[in-house]
């Protein structure tokens, strides 16, 4: 089941996100294996935003966070569990942000991404979404993650126009 976030979620949400990083073990983005999470502040104001949505499935086990972000919602951080990928899950994440983003009468849904991994921009491509080269401050958000540290040849920018039919 989809649902709202709330704050008492959000210990599960770090330990989801903790989970699901360990994909990246033995890529080049190995760094992002099992540590960082994101801030408690990001995630608080999803909640208050109603931009946190989550997988309950006896508790979170997947969750996606938005922002506004210039007539868009800008997808903060998106993960499932490591033990509950490849169920679908992800699938309905996305397609619930989608609807509040209807709900909410945006544009767009726009991320960045890893371009090479699967489970990055492949896996949104077959979603909707589509690389894109701009708006500038999306770009700027690419150029904000390679000072960073991340390797910017790799990241794209990508959006998935919403549908209003």
């Amino acid at each position: 089941m989809i649902r709202l976030g709330t704050l008492a979620d959000l210990p599960a949400v770090a330990a989801v996100e903790r989970s699901a990083s360990t994909l990246f073990a033995g890529t080049h983005m190995a760094w992002a294996a099992g540590g960082l999470t994101l801030p408690r502040r990001l995630l608080r104001r999803g909640v208050a935003r109603g931009l946190l949505l989550v997988v309950d499935h006896g508790g979170p086990v997947g969750f996606i966070v938005a922002a506004p972000a210039y007539n868009t919602l800008f997808i903060e951080e998106f993960s499932v569990a490591s033990r509950h990928q490849r169920l679908g899950f992800g699938r309905q994440l996305l397609a619930a942000m989608e609807q509040r983003a209807r709900e909410l009468g945006v544009a767009a849904l726009t991320l960045t991404t890893d371009r090479t991994l699967p489970w990055n921009a492949p896996f949104y491509a077959t979603a909707g979404f589509s690389e894109v080269a701009g708006p500038a401050w999306l770009i700027a958000r690419l150029r904000a993650q390679a000072r960073q540290g991340n390797d910017v040849t790799r990241r794209c920018a990508m959006q998935k126009e919403i549908s209003y039919l």
